[in-house]
């Protein structure tokens, strides 16, 4: 008889513990569920505008109009939107930095690419984690946020620097160009004073 209340009370225990499991299990879903209709990154989020020579080079650049389109999206999205977006922009990101075009191709823009690529595979490694730590995942968004930012300055400021170059060799030119009408017409002089 003692023995049939001992395997009673065990079968009373593993249905409390499995009922226990239960509203816990239930607990971590809806708090998951709860997780995925939440919003992340900044509503009103806005990257360096992109100056018309970089346009120009840009739109020939491939995959380049799919990662600017996609950059966006990280702001203002859903657990698995974001999941969706940053696997996507890590093969872009991977494309384009193997394929910069060489009037973009200088250390400080590849090097800003890059920092931009790792920012979206660290986003990525945080939304592959069971537990989803909301915190973590708005840094990781603002990192991504400025470092895309920083990359279009200095795509826009590579073209700013050659602008002024140009403009410094022009003013070089003329300058050497007069010195030799210059000389020229002091030669002329000396050799009408010699006759």
């Amino acid at each position: 008889m003692q023995r049939l209340h001992f395997q009673a009370l065990i079968i009373v225990l593993i249905v409390f513990t499995s009922c226990g499991n239960e509203n816990n299990n239930t607990i971590q879903a809806s708090q998951t569920d709860t997780q995925k209709e939440i919003i992340f990154g900044k509503n009103n989020h806005t990257a360096a505008v992109t100056a018309p020579p970089v346009i120009e080079i840009t739109n020939n650049w491939g995959g380049y109009l799919d990662f600017s389109e996609d950059i966006t999206k990280v702001n203002r999205n859903t657990i698995e939107g974001l999941k969706v977006v940053s696997d996507r922009l890590a093969v872009t990101t991977d494309s384009l930095y193997r394929f910069i075009p060489d009037t973009l191709n200088t250390t400080p823009i590849a090097s800003r690419l890059l920092v931009v690529q790792t920012r979206i595979k660290l986003l990525q490694q945080q939304l592959g984690f069971d537990r989803i730590d909301s915190t973590k995942i708005e840094e990781h968004i603002s990192e991504i946020n400025d470092a895309h930012t920083v990359f279009i300055s200095q795509m826009n400021e590579k073209f700013i620097k050659d602008g002024i170059n140009q403009e410094q060799k022009e003013v070089e030119d003329r300058e050497i160009e007069q010195r030799k009408q210059d000389s020229i017409f002091k030669l002329e002089l000396q050799d009408n004073n010699r006759n």
